[in-house]
């Protein structure tokens, strides 16, 4: 317990170190930031889509002996592949040589010709069209849009504060949740009742079968209750983010809810496949180690996506904390299978030299069925993201589909695992069979370790 509270302190500590977008309310500071695109903020906008744009302490600083344009300095609206519609034409901006603000009749949100003399900025406007030439060309509705801001002036860099909100306009007002992921909160929240009765069983099954109940048992337990939390604090987060666009602290409870979820699940995989409580009593070394690595490599992983959520794409580290983030959660999903593909290894061995084939034998086909139980929930999780996502990436209305399927999925894995090992008397899986029979099976059935 007082180590509990030693992490909760740190976890507390550390999330307050990182710097926040504060959700659909974005305020950054860019500093002496010379690239030449900066993408600030991407949202999913219905016809009745705002921009609210404050840009203040604007300076600018040169090594060049031109005078600076500040007209060729600004911001404007692209869509989610970086591309501008222009009449009979479409441009990309990746690789322009032109300066797109100098784009005859082209007409951005702002430039900085337009600062007033406390170098700030400070605008409204609708999303109804992209604009230029004087022509209003429609947008598709919902559409993705993104936000760039553009320097075209060579050897310069720009330092500005930026405060931006995006939102669109429902019954109720400012709804500051893109159009495919307003419904987020009501998807969180039923996943967090779904896990209730499915609390509710597993206490059951613990209390009637309560001789068998073992300290693993017992750690399943928690993960449902920090499962169930970590969802009910993801749908607070996103309903105050809908309604005012801050998530009011509750990303902070969210936040170390995923963590304790994701660093028990991963716990809970290991001790698994190692056989602890439920094959043996004890750890043995190699296994501590291991179990070690895992928990440091998911608690990497859940720092490096808890920095992508927050830095959001204008901060220069964003690009290394996603990447970090999709090694990192391969490396801890390789890692999980290491006391799985140990243990198997370590039960055929004996079964071959003293002679404990029948009783191993189910051993082995229950750590090779839960093998297989994680490998199919990690690749499915990916699979329902990336098929979902390729969907969503042409209508971005339906987002939310990406977080209920990669939810739906999970819940199953849960049931799966927990009826896999419930305590019970003998798992169906420990038949014992004959001793020949069940030899030449091992050597039929796992031939690779």
């Amino acid at each position: 317990m007082h180590q509990l509270h030693h992490f909760i302190t740190l976890f507390f500590f550390l999330v307050s170190q990182i710097p926040t977008t504060n959700g659909a309310i974005k305020s950054m500071t860019i500093s002496s930031d010379s690239r030449r695109t900066i993408f600030l903020e991407e949202f999913c906008f219905d016809r009745t889509g705002h921009v609210t744009l404050n840009i203040s302490n604007v300076s600018i600083t040169t090594t060049s002996t031109t005078p600076i344009n500040s007209s060729r300095m600004g911001l404007f609206f692209g869509d989610d592949y970086n591309i501008l519609y222009l009449p009979d034409m479409v441009i990309s901006l990746e690789g322009m040589k032109t300066c797109i603000l100098e784009y005859p009749g082209f007409k951005p949100i702002a430039t900085f010709d337009e600062l007033s003399p406390d170098s700030s900025i400070d605008k409204t406007l609708p999303i109804t069209a992209f604009r230029s030439y004087n022509v209003t060309l429609s947008i598709p509705i919902p559409d993705r849009i993104g936000i760039y801001f553009w320097n075209c002036e060579p050897n310069t860099s720009v330092s500005m504060n930026v405060h931006l909100e995006t939102y669109n306009i429902d019954k109720n007002g400012k709804d500051y949740l893109p159009v495919g992921r307003t419904q987020l909160p009501t998807v969180y929240f039923i996943f967090s009742v779904l896990y209730f009765p499915f609390l509710a069983f597993w206490a059951f099954e613990c209390y009637k079968n309560r001789h068998f109940v073992r300290k693993v048992h017992v750690l399943m337990f928690a993960l449902l209750i920090i499962k169930s939390l970590n969802l009910f604090f993801e749908a607070e987060d996103k309903q105050y983010m809908k309604v005012t666009g801050t998530p009011h602290g509750w990303d902070v409870w969210f936040y170390l809810f995923y963590c304790l979820r994701a660093l028990m699940l991963v716990t809970i995989i290991m001790l698994i496949g190692t056989g602890w409580t439920i094959m043996k009593p004890v750890l043995q070394a190699n296994d501590k180690k291991v179990l070690t690595v895992g928990i440091a490599i998911q608690l990497f992983g859940t720092i490096a996506h808890i920095c992508t959520d927050e830095l959001g794409p204008p901060n220069s580290l964003y690009l290394f904390w996603a990447i970090g983030s999709f090694v990192v959660d391969l490396a801890g999903f390789t890692i999980v299978f290491v006391p799985i593909f140990s243990s198997i290894k370590s039960l055929k061995e004996t079964a071959e030299t003293d002679g404990t084939a029948a009783q191993n034998l189910g051993k082995l086909r229950l750590l090779a069925y839960f093998n297989g139980c994680v490998l199919v929930f990690w690749l499915g999780k990916w699979m329902a993201w990336l098929f979902v996502s390729e969907i969503a990436a042409e209508y971005c209305g339906i987002e939310w589909l990406v977080d209920t399927s990669i939810e739906t999925v999970t819940f199953m894995f849960y049931i799966v695992i927990f009826d896999l090992f419930k305590p019970r008397q003998q798992n169906d899986y420990f038949v014992v069979e004959d001793e020949e029979v069940a030899l030449a099976t091992i050597q039929i059935e796992f031939p690779d370790f």
